[in-house]
C-alpha cells in the first residue's frame, strides 16, 4: 500500500529535518548537514523544483553531477555530500514527502581507504608555533598534550 505524498517545499523540508535531527545529533553534525543540504536547496531553486514530491532518481543523478561540477569536489567530498542527501531523502520518505525507496536511488561514489586519508605533514616551524600557543593559552589541554606527544 502506497501512502499519498504530502507536498513540501525543499527549504521547508530541510528545516523540518534539521529540527528533527537536533534531538539525536551534535551541533557539529547539524551544522554540517545544514551546509551540505544548502547546496541541494540551491539546486532545487535553480531547477525550479518547488515540491520534493516531484523528485526522481534521475533528478538525484543530475544533482550529483551538478554538485560535483559546481563545487569542484573530490570523490571523498562528493561521497559525504551524497550520503547526507541519502539520509535526508530517507527521512523525507518517513514523512510522506518523497516516493517510497527514493533514498535507494541516491548514488554515492565508492572510495578506497587511500582516498579517504591525507598525507599532509606539519613542518617543524608550524609545530613549534602551535606548541608555543598551546603552552601559553591551553596548557595541559587535550590539544596541548597531543601536539606535545607528537
Amino acid at each position: 500500500m502506497s501512502n499519498k505524498l504530502e507536498p513540501i517545499r525543499p527549504a521547508e523540508a530541510k528545516e523540518m529535518y534539521l529540527r528533527e535531527r537536533r534531538t539525536d545529533a551534535s551541533d557539529a553534525t547539524i551544522k554540517a548537514h545544514d551546509y551540505r543540504l544548502g547546496h541541494f536547496i540551491r539546486w532545487c531553486d535553480i531547477e525550479e523544483i518547488d515540491n520534493v514530491n516531484d523528485l526522481s532518481g534521475r533528478d538525484l543523478h543530475r544533482y550529483k553531477l551538478w554538485r560535483q561540477e559546481d563545487g569542484d569536489l573530490n570523490q571523498v567530498s562528493l561521497k559525504t555530500q551524497m550520503d547526507t542527501l541519502r539520509v535526508f531523502i530517507c527521512w523525507l520518505e518517513s514523512i510522506d514527502g518523497v516516493p517510497e525507496d527514493l533514498s535507494t536511488k541516491v548514488l554515492s561514489p565508492e572510495i578506497t581507504p587511500s582516498q579517504n586519508a591525507r598525507d599532509v605533514m606539519l613542518d617543524h616551524e608550524q609545530a613549534t608555533a602551535i606548541l608555543t600557543h598551546l603552552e601559553k593559552y591551553e596548557y595541559a589541554s587535550l590539544e596541548h598534550l597531543t601536539v606535545a606527544l607528537l
